[in-house]
């Protein structure tokens, strides 16, 4: 870590930017709304709470004072949204389980049972169901109903408090436009994003969070996503079910009357083809939401520990 970025204002500052063009690039590098992406996504709210919290024990800054106040506001907000997400996440073990149990149905086996197949296939369909109605629930129920959504914090007032706090305040409000920012995108990835869904409506400052904001809405609408859980991982794990669905249906119809052995051997390995997309899709999709998990508990660690870290702070000064 440069010890800059948490010795002053202007090398917080500079941190910031610096990250914020490094997740831009992940962004551009990877699938939208891809784990690999929304991992970064978390991992720099870790990192800007942790080194925030390393910057305030530097600045001159009267004890108790509103300051801290907002600290703990605003670490009360990143704590409610996260408890959100995770829980989201708890049930999507379920879909990965009902997945692998349709390629446990066909391993192996050159003569499939078509009913026990299907039924397998119609589980997870119907886990994934239940998943986004479920994650819709949250979103409308939990979510959207946070009071700190409709905080804004405009460029002209930034500027006006900017050295509030020896410049705390400026800092405050802009991790409060990048936790918003960052929020929205992680509850869009991995719990469900709403049409019409307004969250976000702080006003970016930085450039490179302007770009990122613009980037995902001009994404959204050039591929007509508009409601759902839009982690790739996720929609890519769904998509290769329904293409070995697909397959097996063309296959148990006939499909053109193949009789010659090449044919059969051909339309065989097919079928395998698409039994390890879903063992793929799904494995990533597994492995990526369980390292979600761990990072978020991790979060929370953090959470609970710059606060006591704090507190004693000023109850030692």
């Amino acid at each position: 870590m440069d010890p800059s970025c948490t010795n002053s204002v202007n090398g917080f500052y500079n941190f910031l930017n610096k990250s914020m063009e490094d997740l831009e690039r992940v962004y551009l590098s990877n699938s939208f709304m891809s784990l690999q992406f929304l991992q970064r996504v978390i991992c720099l709210l870790r990192t800007s709470h942790s080194h925030l919290t390393l910057l305030v024990q530097k600045l001159n800054l009267p004890v108790g004072d509103k300051w801290l106040d907002d600290y703990m506001d605003e670490t009360s907000k990143l704590w409610d949204v996260c408890h959100v997400i995770k829980s989201s996440l708890s049930s999507m073990e379920s879909f990965c389980s009902a997945a692998i149990s349709i390629t446990s149905t066909l391993d192996g086996h050159h003569h499939h049972n078509h009913r026990q197949v299907m039924r397998a296939i119609t589980g997870c369909r119907r886990e994934a169901v239940g998943i986004e109605e479920e994650n819709r629930a949250l979103m409308e129920n939990r979510v959207q109903r946070f009071p700190f959504w409709s905080e804004q914090v405009t460029a002209m007032e930034s500027s006006k408090i900017q050295n509030g706090f020896s410049g705390f305040r400026g800092v405050m409000n802009t991790m409060k436009n990048m936790n918003t920012l960052f929020l929205t995108i992680l509850t869009q990835g991995l719990v469900y994003c709403i049409p019409g869904d307004t969250t976000a409506t702080v006003t970016m400052t930085a450039t490179a969070m302007v770009r990122l904001k613009q980037r995902v809405a001009a994404e959204m609408e050039r591929t007509g996503m508009k409601k759902g859980v839009m982690m790739y991982e996720y929609r890519r794990s769904k998509t290769a079910v329904e293409e070995l669905k697909t397959e097996l249906e063309r296959r148990w119809c006939g499909g053109g009357g193949r009789e010659e052995e090449e044919e059969e051997e051909e339309a065989e390995k097919g079928l395998r083809e698409r039994v390890e997309d879903v063992k793929v899709s799904v494995g990533s999709l597994r492995n990526g939401t369980e390292s979600v998990v761990a990072q978020i508990d991790d979060f929370f660690d953090e959470i609970v520990d710059g606060r006591k870290m704090l507190l004693a702070f000023c109850s030692h000064r």
